[in-house]
């Protein structure tokens, strides 16, 4: 034999599992009144706190009068599964790896011991997924340990130390020693075990104990500090918040007293196998009473308290199995073989005490067996399902199988396994796999709330149908959560990702995005045909089961085989995480800033070529974007609202925050994100491996905006002083870290100085009149951006519009003003903006109007500003920094009109060769400039053609010389003959197609598609208008073949207007040209 002698200071450190500790105080009540709570008051007071504390099997059945109480001797003999539970109230060791540990979590203290380190368990989300007490994850498959960080190790033992929900009694006055000593979970904590299977389900509650919990104990201190507790009473609250006491009818719960069969090591056992999934779940300890041959039962000749795991279990679909093992804790009295009556009572949380009598006739008693068990139908039974595959199966069905195939497995590994053990492993595994279930695939469009719900809280697989189960997912659907993302002005929502859907609004304005559409999902068979039966039979449903069975779409491609990815859906309506291969991006970078028009916060990916993130779709391929913070809580991410295109997304976490759309921004689902550090980022990918972006992304608490002011000292002239004020900034810490012109980023020394909260703006290239911002930044804090003006000081009437043109007083840079504009009104209507055009389009360099701007649609349409070029128009301009100024402008062409009709009245007889000339080449600019886009064009047309006129000169005439006689000798010479005229060409070229491509700052590359026929090309790119010929540059192309050019010599940072036009040429034929092509602008940089 040999000693386990545990301590409760050593106890207290082993369960740290069942410590969710809190800064709440705990409820102090008098032991008279429950309804009188009060501080906490002397040492000798009759005050008490009531709580949840862990106590070991010896502590717990110490005082409850069973056989070896309080005894912590173990055992060193082994019983039939090589298990040593013959001990008294020592700790339940388990060598194996699979025989259901996370059992043990529902109501024990369970430690799994591994080579390199301790795992003390809070609960279990699967089979093989432990979350610890201090909050980290664990995954645990066959003995391999696996730690959130990537640490790998191996079980080498488990041990269930004893109850980890005890409801207790300590005197206030040593409550803050009994906390050091033991394991504690105080009143409005929560108490959580085990996880959801078939019948057994996972819970999750708020402790509530006060003085008529039921199975309340008194801790008692002693004189050397240790705490005893006394036996546990009756009572008729369920310690449990909110929660009646439960009760358990065990004579309707299928009990059956088992035939002598010691399986696992009892030799009396008891099961319950109908409805017993709740009381199981909660189920603690289990007293036995034994009164021999007396059937009235009121002499008990022993009583027995037993452990988890050593005596007492449940099944996740055998039932609550209760058996009595020959052990030092329970020894029959002298003269007794365990026939004849007996009572067994039933312990567990939030439950009144359950008692269950009966009689053990002999055969129920087990008796030693020495017989080697037949192992053939066992052999049979594992060689007929050796060919199964796990894919054919769902996932949760597997698992199950696979477990006790393993254990059937184990047992035949065994030299001489008794007949019991090889009876239970042939009914074990032939239930599982008689429980094998598989899955039907298709697809459905799914709601933000239900495509989140289950990425964001790994839900588990669940087959078994809930009708009545509530909607889990109701909270997500609320406002401002994962509901529909509204959008009252724009068509976006329709197309402008293609894995959404949308609902038009009623009114016929905008609509919503309502979630992600043709989501793959596996849903059990067994499920699945239920569902289906439900509907047909008009079942009313509590969640969105039958209404997501209902909307499924089947294929015989999906319905046969599984997707590539996939969510499975639940009996209670939930779904899954998607089932998807994932790859790490060590690629890519993301950065996050506080400054956004779309958000509160903006992430932004930096990639690298070909990198996983550079190749993804977004507008195509992403179904959403999750983060997830240093706690390990996760967000989503919704369309069009968090995420656009290149992986870009952004956020509001405060109420009212507006984009630069006018749309608000919902906030409540990223409301937590404040202050919190993002870890990881995961792009879900369509059909494709989602992206893992490991990370380290701050989202500094957001400061007031206008927390820092700046104020200028004067009007902008040579340079100007602006004075800050960081008085009120959250932080001292807050520094300058840039400014800016607009969007031009300054230079700190050449641009700008700052010193002792004065900014001295200097005159250069880059200064001047106009708006400035000042970030500041801070490591905690968000950043503060502070804006100011910068005025001219000019009044109204300063600047003027005559003559087509916008007059500036003199040293003012016309690029400088029309860059700081916001505001066009013609006529009386905002022309800038969305669908508006630019200033820099409707003024060339030297402030000409251009009357040839137009709006540019979408589809490649042009629009008019100037739809009647001969009428009279209003122009006003807002520039920030100068005076507003309004004027009316009309492209005149009169006189120019007037010089043409006198050029062409002309006979072109009367005058020099050479002048004619020049007059010709003015008429035809002329003619050309009657379109041109600016005044001045059309007067230096009509300066030129007026010039020509002017320098026409006549011909002189010379006097005739009388006829020469004719001499018949002489030899006439012949002139040479004529060239035969160009015959039309007979084709007819379509207009080019030209785009623009990559520009830098002297170059810009352009392209077309080939027009049939054209034997050429000719292009023409302008900084002006195409009827200025000197601003006007003309490249020729003479292969048919070649589509695309590069424009070279360009200036940098100018905008240029390019077109083109196919050319057919063929000799003795005219030259045939197409329309010219849409006009492109390309900017270099």
């Amino acid at each position: 034999m040999r000693n386990k002698l545990l301590v409760a200071g050593t106890l207290a450190l082993a369960m740290t599992c069942t410590t969710v500790f809190s800064s709440i105080t705990p409820a102090v009540v008098k032991a008279a009144s429950v309804s009188t709570v009060q501080t906490q008051t002397a040492e000798n007071s009759d005050d008490y706190v009531y709580c949840y504390a862990g106590l070991t099997w010896a502590e717990y059945w110490k005082a409850e009068g069973v056989t070896a109480a309080g005894d912590t001797t173990s055992s060193d003999t082994a019983d039939s599964h090589d298990e040593y539970d013959k001990g008294a109230f020592d700790a339940v060791t388990r060598a194996t790896a699979n025989h259901g540990l996370h059992r043990g979590s529902y109501q024990c203290t369970a430690v799994i011991e591994g080579e390199k380190g301790t795992y003390s368990i809070s609960h279990w989300t699967d089979a093989n997924t432990a979350i610890l007490t201090n909050r980290e994850k664990i995954t645990f498959t066959r003995g391999a340990i696996k730690t959130s960080d990537g640490t790998e190790d191996t079980m080498k033992d488990y041990k269930v130390y004893g109850l980890k929900y005890v409801p207790v009694a300590v005197k206030s006055s040593d409550f803050e020693a009994f906390k050091a000593k033991y394991s504690v979970v105080e009143n409005k904590d929560t108490l959580i075990g085990g996880y959801g299977e078939n019948n057994l389900k996972a819970y999750e509650v708020i402790a509530s104990v006060n003085a008529n919990t039921n199975g309340l104990k008194t801790a008692e201190k002693q004189s050397d500090g240790s705490f005893t507790f006394t036996k546990r009473q009756t009572g008729s609250d369920s310690g449990i918040k909110d929660q009646a006491r439960k009760t358990a009818d065990l004579s309707n719960m299928g009990a059956t007293v088992k035939s002598a069969n010691g399986s696992y090591g009892e030799f009396l056992r008891v099961d319950f196998t109908k409805n017993y999934g709740d009381l199981g779940a909660n189920m603690q300890a289990v007293k036995w009473t034994y009164y021999g041959n007396d059937s009235t039962r009121s002499k008990a000749l022993a009583t027995y308290g037993t452990k988890f795991a050593a005596d007492n279990w449940m099944h996740k679909s055998m039932g609550i199995q209760l058996g009595l093992t020959d052990s030092i804790r329970c020894q029959l009295p002298k003269g007794y073989d365990g026939t004849g009556y007996w009572s067994l009572t039933i312990y567990a949380l939030g439950y009144a005490d359950s008692t269950y009598n009966f009689e053990a006739t002999d055969a129920n008693i087990v008796k030693p067996d020495t017989n080697a068990g037949d192992k053939t139908k066992l052999n049979e039974l594992v060689s007929s399902v050796k060919d199964l595959n796990k894919s054919d199966y769902t996932e949760k069905s597997w698992n199950s199988f696979e477990t006790e195939l393993k254990e059937a497995k184990d047992i035949l590994a065994k030299e001489a396994p008794n007949q019991a053990e090889v009876d239970e492993a042939v009914k074990h595994l032939t239930a599982a796999k008689n429980a094998l279930d598989k899955y039907v695939y298709g697809t459905v469009n799914l709601s933000y709330a239900d495509f989140y719900y289950g990425e964001l809280n790994d839900v588990k697989e669940d087959t078994e149908i809930n009708l009545d189960a509530d909607d889990k997912v109701a909270s997500y659907r609320d406002s401002g959560m994962y509901d529909a993302v509204s959008s009252a002005t724009t068509e976006k929502y329709k197309s402008y990702f293609s894995n959404t859907y949308s609902e038009d609004n009623a009114n016929g304005q905008g609509g919503s995005i309502i979630g992600i559409k043709d989501v793959n999902i596996a849903v059990p068979t067994s499920l699945y045909e239920n569902a289906k039966k439900a509907i047909s039979d008009n079942k009313e449903c509590s969640n969105k089961l039958l209404e997501i069975i209902g909307s499924m779409k089947l294929s015989m491609k999906l319905s046969d085989t599984a997707p590539s990815e996939y969510k499975i859906l639940n009996g209670d309506g939930t779904l899954t995480a998607m089932k998807s291969e994932v790859t790490e991006d060590t690629s890519d970078t993301l950065t996050i800033k506080t400054q956004s028009s779309y958000g509160q916060y903006e992430v932004d990916p930096v990639t690298s070529e070909n990198s996983p993130l550079s190749n993804l779709d977004a507008k195509n391929s992403l179904l959403g974007i999750i983060v997830e913070d240093e706690y390990g809580n996760k967000y989503g991410m919704e369309h069009l609202e968090n995420i656009y295109k290149e992986g870009k997304f952004s956020f509001a976490v405060t109420e009212g925050f507006k984009e630069k759309h006018g749309n608000t921004i919902d906030y409540k689902r990223h409301e937590a994100l404040q202050g919190k550090t993002i870890k990881k980022v995961t792009y879900l990918v369509k059909d494709g491996a989602d992206i893992v972006i490991n990370t380290n992304l701050k989202c500094k608490t957001l400061a007031v905006s206008d927390s820092i002011k700046a104020t200028a000292n004067d009007n902008f002239k040579d340079g100007v002083t602006v004075s800050v004020d960081t008085t009120a900034a959250p932080s001292s810490n807050y520094s300058l870290s840039s400014v800016s012109m607009g969007k031009t980023v300054l230079t700190e020394g050449t641009d700008y100085t700052y010193t002792n909260n004065t900014l001295t703006i200097k005159a250069t290239d880059h200064t001047g009149v106009g708006s400035y911002s000042m970030v500041f930044t801070d490591d905690t804090y968000s950043d503060i951006v502070v804006s100011f003006t910068l005025e001219s000081g000019y009044k109204t009437g300063d600047i003027s519009i005559k003559n087509n043109q916008v007059a500036l007083p003199a040293g003012v840079n016309f690029k400088k003003y029309v860059n700081n504009i916001t505001s066009i009104k013609i006529n009386g209507v905002e022309k800038t903006g969305k669908g508006g055009i630019k200033a820099t389009d409707l003024f060339d360099a030297d402030g000409n109007i251009n009357f040839n701007v137009a709006i540019k649609g979408k589809d490649g349409s042009s629009t008019p500003v100037f739809a009647d070029k001969s009428a009279s128009y209003t122009i006003e301009l807002t520039s920030t920094g100068y005076p507003s100024v309004s004027g009316t402008v009309q492209l005149n062409t009169s006189i120019l009109e007037t010089s043409i009709k006198k050029a062409e009245a002309l006979d072109s007889s009367k005058y020099t060769a050479e002048t004619w000339k020049a007059l010709q080449t003015a008429l035809t600019e002329a003619k050309e400039a009657k379109s041109a886009n600016t005044q001045a064009i059309v007067d230096a047309a009509n300066t030129k053609l007026t010039e020509a006129l002017s320098g026409l000169k006549e011909k002189t005439v010379t006097p005739s010389k009388p006829a020469t006689p004719s001499n018949p000798s002489t030899t006439t010479t012949k002139k040479p003959a004529t060239k035969p005229a160009l015959k039309k060409a007979n084709v007819k070229l379509s207009k080019p197609v030209l785009k623009v491509g990559k520009t830098t700052k002297n170059k810009a590359k352009i392209a077309w598609k080939k027009v049939k026929k054209a034997t050429g090309y000719e292009i023409q790119y302008t900084t002006k208008g195409f009827g200025n010929k000197k601003a006007t540059k003309t490249i020729k192309v003479s292969k048919a073949k070649i589509t695309s050019a590069q424009l070279k010599k360009l200036k940098k940072k100018t905008r240029y207007k390019v077109r083109i036009r196919a050319v057919y040429t063929k000799a003795g034929y005219q030259t045939a040209t197409s329309k010219w092509s849409a006009i492109k602008t390309v900017k270099t940089k």
